[in-house]
């Protein structure tokens, strides 16, 4: 009798960890870069983020519009982003989209530092990045926040000899979303 009701409870536990792992989620979040160089520090963000999880399968997949960056020194600064390094009018958005990694043990409610490894494209270079991401799951809510650093070089944005001191070769990244259950 004991042992029927202990397979019984295994056997629930995993029917719920699988009903609350096919969830998919969708989320909205914000984006802020900074650029400290010797003799200027760039600021901007967008609250245009959007996002997909698929728990199920670990996965996830983000895109953002970069000319919705907002918060420069300058409207020129805004305009030489968009025309001149970010190329928007060629590459309208930028997306990141791959496998979430470390998610095996987070049953709701569930706090921790994971991995997100992906493609990022950006400027229209795709490349394979891995960065730590800190999750939070408890209601409905899963919220993800992450730092990271975007070298210009590995996504051919060229800054000219004369502004070097004025843009840093690396831009850090903070990134803050919040996602809600989908019915997709």
């Amino acid at each position: 009798m004991y042992f029927n009701k202990a397979i019984l409870v295994i056997l629930l536990f995993f029917v719920a960890h699988k009903i609350v792992l096919t969830q998919n989620l969708s989320g909205n979040g914000k984006v802020d870069f900074i650029s400290v160089a010797p003799q200027e520090t760039i600021k901007a963000s967008s609250d245009k983020l959007r996002g997909l999880l698929d728990l199920e399968n670990q996965t996830f997949a983000f895109v953002l519009p970069v000319q919705s960056f907002i918060g420069f020194n300058s409207p020129l600064q805004k305009e030489h982003f968009n025309e001149h390094y970010l190329e928007t009018k060629i590459y309208p958005k930028t997306e990141f989209s791959g496998k979430m990694i470390g998610m095996d043990d987070c049953i709701k409610p569930c706090k921790k530092t994971i991995y997100a490894k992906g493609k990022l494209k950006l400027h229209g270079i795709v490349k394979v990045i891995t960065i730590p991401v800190s999750i939070e799951w408890k209601d409905d809510i899963f919220f993800a926040t992450a730092d990271f650093k975007v070298p210009l070089n590995d996504f051919n944005i060229t800054v000219p000899r004369i502004l070097e001191s004025k843009i840093a070769p690396e831009i850090s990244v903070h990134v803050e979303i919040t996602f809600t259950e989908t019915n997709e």
